[in-house]
């Protein structure tokens, strides 16, 4: 009995995207930024606020500790007159005071005054400051040593707390100062928070630097998918589709000179062999047409390679016009003797008039060339190559290229043009690079080439390119 398959295990979890880890992070500091600032600007403002009540509680008992330093105990039997006194009457004002001695008995106090003041501590000392009278009323007070005639007595001054008091108004302008370097403070904390979370999320892309060095030595052949957050995850991907394109370029240098190697060994040999007969003094006329025919086949490879070496330079074309007419015209004399030796007819119609497209001449010359080559190498013996211009499309002038061969199949009309591709019949021997040339000098020029059935039968390829603007197509003077 077969043992059950093993559970397929779960699906690997994908890292967060930057932008939440940015968000998450960012709350997380926010919240504890705003917790902190305020427990920090809430004592802040109690702090500056109970300064400004114990200045404001001093001054408001001026009069009392002039009084107590002059007179002792026995100034305090008059009345309190003017400001002062409306501050500490009971009807109008807020405060209280006490006078009392070392050992907290007191010796005299404000109007109102029962059981809150004087303030003693436990252990029977007299705080310097405090927030609850004796009996626990909401009272802030200041204690202060003062001698007086009769001694040292301590004045305990007091607001009470839940009663208006009139210190809020310089609230704002002292803690102003304290806000501020709360708020500078928090912007540096911010920065520096910033900087870090920088650093800690770039960590995925200095992961990928790390694998992207260890590629090719030793190291995994693609960078890691699997850790990477959503949104450097298409960087990552292009630079592994570049990775493997770059294979793929090196696998097909590898192949192409594995090719070309095999296509001229053979050759070689044999011009060898018979170069050794001729040493010999054996001359005879098959062994030279032999000849003459390797030789031919081996400059057509060279003449091959070389074109596609140029081809395949990307350099840019340069700004320029020439008359398309004339260069087919010239092309079909060039290639009427070839085609009447392989036993072809070449039917090329003469132009009415100059077609001015735009480009180097030389290069849609060599495209051109290759176009007429294939046509030739495909078409039956006694068939008849076809070169003519086309009407002109959508401001791009069409020259066509037909043969009478077997045609492309549809399904393989969009290989036509990839590097090896080869049709099943040709006759000529080579590495296949003719056509994917042809595309490539056309593209460079901004046009397109293009293959369809011929009238009759065979294959058409047909280039269209950008026809030249009136004043670049001008002839000089």
């Amino acid at each position: 009995m077969a043992s059950p398959a093993p559970p397929a295990a779960p699906p690997a979890r994908r890292p967060p995207s930057l932008v939440a880890r940015l968000a998450a992070a960012y709350a997380v500091i926010a919240l504890g930024a705003l917790v902190a600032g305020g427990l920090i600007l809430h004592q802040l403002i109690n702090r500056v606020v109970w300064f400004e009540h114990q200045r404001g509680i001093l001054a408001a008992g001026n009069e009392v500790t002039q009084r107590l330093e002059a007179e002792g105990i026995a100034g305090l039997s008059r009345p309190i007159e003017g400001e002062s006194g409306r501050r500490f009457d009971t009807a109008t004002g807020s405060m209280l005071f006490a006078v009392a001695d070392p050992s907290g008995r007191r010796l005299a106090a404000s109007p109102g005054v029962r059981g809150q003041l004087p303030r003693v501590e436990a252990d029977g000392t007299l705080p310097d400051t405090f927030q609850a009278g004796q009996d626990g009323a909401r009272l802030w007070g200041v204690t202060r040593w003062i001698g007086t005639p009769d001694g040292r007595v301590a004045l305990q001054i007091a607001q009470d707390m839940e009663r208006s008091y009139i210190v809020l108004d310089d609230v704002p302008a002292a803690a102003l100062g304290p806000v501020l370097a709360v708020l500078a403070g928090g912007a540096l904390l911010l920065f520096c928070a910033n900087v870090g979370l920088l650093i800690l999320l770039s960590a995925p892309l200095r992961r990928a630097a790390r694998e992207a060095e260890r590629i090719g030595h030793g190291g995994p052949p693609r960078l890691d998918e699997g850790r990477i957050p959503p949104e450097l995850l298409p960087l990552i991907q292009a630079v592994n589709g570049a990775l493997d394109r770059l294979d793929d370029s090196l696998e097909w240098q590898r192949g192409f000179s594995a090719e070309v190697a095999h296509e001229l060994r053979t050759p070689l040999a044999i011009i060898q062999a018979e170069l050794d007969l001729l040493s010999a003094g054996e001359v005879p006329q098959d062994v030279l047409g032999r000849l003459r025919r390797d030789v031919r086949e081996l400059a057509d490879l060279v003449s091959d390679l070389l074109e596609a070496a140029e081809a395949a330079r990307d350099l840019p074309v340069t700004a320029g016009a020439f008359d398309l007419a004339e260069l087919a015209a010239d092309t079909a004399r060039r290639f009427r003797p070839i085609a009447e030796r392989d036993g072809h007819a070449l039917d090329a119609p003469v132009a009415n008039a100059p077609v001015w497209v735009r480009g180097e001449r030389e290069a849609i010359g060599r495209a051109l060339r290759n176009l007429m080559e294939n046509a030739i190498a495909h078409s039956p013996p006694g068939g008849t190559v076809t070169l003519r211009l086309g009407p002109t499309q959508e401001g791009r002038a069409v020259v066509e290229v037909a043969d009478q061969g077997r045609g492309v199949p549809r399904d393989r009309r969009k290989d036509v043009f990839r590097r090896h591709w080869r049709a099943g019949d040709v006759r000529r021997r080579g590495l296949g690079l003719g056509l994917s040339i042809v595309e490539r000098i056309v593209n460079a020029h901004g046009g397109t080439a293009e293959v369809g059935d011929a009238p009759g039968g065979g294959a058409v390829f047909s280039l269209h390119l950008p026809v030249a603007a009136p004043e670049a197509a001008a002839p000089a003077d």
